[in-house]
């Protein structure tokens, strides 16, 4: 693929640096762009099983490849159905009926905490879900979001995980680390000061 003659296995940074550009054959990056969807999935699936072997812990493969590279945002269009029978046809923020155009939203959002687990997703209106956007919701939507039962039953049909003590974990560390009067969402253009 390419001339490893400079490569050893104790490099520093400083001899990487030296290197600068690593060339490849001819025909090789061709080669790569043709086998690219078969070599990623091969490469991700290994990198997750590096991570689980490496830290010694009983991790589950599936879990660690979507926290390490997110969930496909199609893959997430699965859960409007059983999220929206979960919900009663409900909206998760605001309790009016789901329509049509439902989206799927990442209760503490996907920007600050990356987890795509069925116990982080609800289904909300058009409305509600772009005016949180990327915001950090009011700890009483995250704690009824943790709360709805029923939650493995959505993760057996869609097969996405539902990451309960992740996501718990990650809400606990979001909140405790924000200051005191940040602006935290409660609704469609209404905000409320964080008091820890």
């Amino acid at each position: 693929m390419y001339d490893a003659a400079g490569f050893h296995k104790k490099m520093t940074v400083s001899d990487v640096d030296r290197i600068a550009v690593i060339v490849l054959r001819p025909g090789v990056p061709e080669g790569l762009r043709r086998t690219s969807v078969l070599l990623r999935t091969f490469v991700r699936s290994v990198w997750a099983h590096d991570v689980i072997d490496l830290n010694r812990a009983e991790l589950d493969a599936e879990d660690i490849d979507g926290f390490l590279f997110g969930t496909d945002r199609t893959a997430l269009r699965a859960l409007v159905d059983p999220l929206r029978d979960l919900q009663s046809g409900r909206c998760f923020y605001c309790d009016g009926r789901l329509q049509s155009e439902v989206h799927i939203d990442h209760v503490v959002p996907w920007s600050m905490i990356p987890i795509d687990g069925v116990a982080n997703l609800v289904a909300t209106d058009a409305r509600c879900n772009l005016d949180k956007s990327a915001s950090i919701p009011v700890q009483d939507h995250v704690t009824r979001a943790l709360e709805r039962q029923f939650l493995a039953d959505v993760s057996s049909l869609t097969r996405i995980p539902v990451l309960h003590k992740r996501t718990a974990s990650a809400a606990h560390g979001v909140y405790a680390a924000l200051p005191a009067g940040s602006l935290l969402w409660r609704s469609s253009g209404t905000y409320q000061p964080h008091s820890p």
